[in-house]
């Protein structure tokens, strides 16, 4: 019992700590941001890199943090006419480093060193260019924000309601599995009612920060789907390697992709809607005068 409550302790602490951290990011921004994202990069790369160890793959590493590092660099000083240059030579240094090292040369190696610079390099940026994002303001207790800041708030508060709704709608009336290969604790019962209290809370805070209702109900549909589809990416590539956890960084908490699986997709997902939807009003609504 002495154990369980030691470690319920850590949990806790280690949640507080990096709440407190992703906040100071998220306000400040800039440096103290791309520092967050940097450390959960070479981290999360770490664990990537193990895990596909672990299944006889050999990415290089060095390789893939180093070019992850300079995308950041690029999103940081907004620069993101180059992203898109820059992956494409990434992605052809990666063929040569995997044909002339002195390992053998596999596809296998190729293909995994590609997705690990997409999936703890690429996807993990978008939180960058959320933030970024200071089309307009929003204003709370007298004090104005740039809508960057409650955008990424809003995606990090319907992600942990989705967690929450999930949890407690599975325990109380989970019985037919998602997806048993993959995840075989998770219900349909418990999505349902991830995704009911997600958009529920995305009503909220999307009235808070200026959203039209029909926004914050998409925003809040669309971040817990993909919150959903990040977690069941994360076990499928766990489930594939034969482990339990990514690592160990987080007592309590597994390892850094574990603590982020939910948002590395809806981050993507997150900028893109509201890139197209918000930002530019590129949407076949906007004629009806409902977003």
């Amino acid at each position: 019992m002495s154990n369980n409550k030691g470690l319920d302790k850590k949990r806790v602490v280690v949640a507080v700590l990096l709440l407190a951290w992703i906040l100071a990011g998220l306000f400040f921004g800039g440096i103290i941001l791309a520092l967050f994202i940097g450390l959960f990069v070479f981290v999360g790369t770490k664990e990537f890199v193990q895990i596909a160890e672990a299944r006889g793959m050999k990415p290089p590493f060095s390789f893939v943090v180093i070019s992850n590092f300079l995308l950041i660099g690029l999103t940081s000083l907004k620069f993101y006419d180059l992203l898109f240059g820059a992956l494409v030579l990434i992605s052809l240094i990666a063929f040569l480093i995997i044909l002339f090292r002195e390992v053998e040369a596999k596809v296998n190696d190729l293909a995994i060193t590609l997705l690990g610079l997409v999936y703890t390099g690429v996807f993990p940026l978008h939180l960058l260019m959320i933030r970024d994002i200071e089309t307009s303001t929003f204003t709370i207790m007298g004090q104005s924000f740039n809508i960057g800041i409650g955008l990424v708030l809003l995606v990090f508060i319907i992600v942990a309601a989705t967690d929450i709704g999930a949890f407690y709608s599975g325990k109380l009336w989970g019985k037919n599995p998602l997806w048993k290969e993959i995840s075989p604790k998770k219900t349909i019962e418990g999505s349902v009612g991830g995704t009911i209290t997600a958009v529920a809370i995305s009503l909220i805070i999307g009235y808070i920060i200026g959203l039209s209702i029909l926004n914050s109900f998409i925003i809040g549909l669309l971040i817990s789907i993909f919150a959903q589809l990040g977690d069941l990416a994360e076990s499928m590539i766990k489930r594939e390697a034969g482990i339990k956890d990514s690592g160990s960084l987080f007592p309590g908490h597994g390892g850094v992709l574990d603590r982020s699986d939910s948002y590395i997709f809806t981050v993507v997902a997150g900028y893109y809607y509201f890139y197209f939807f918000l930002v530019n009003d590129v949407t076949a609504f906007s004629s009806l005068g409902v977003l």
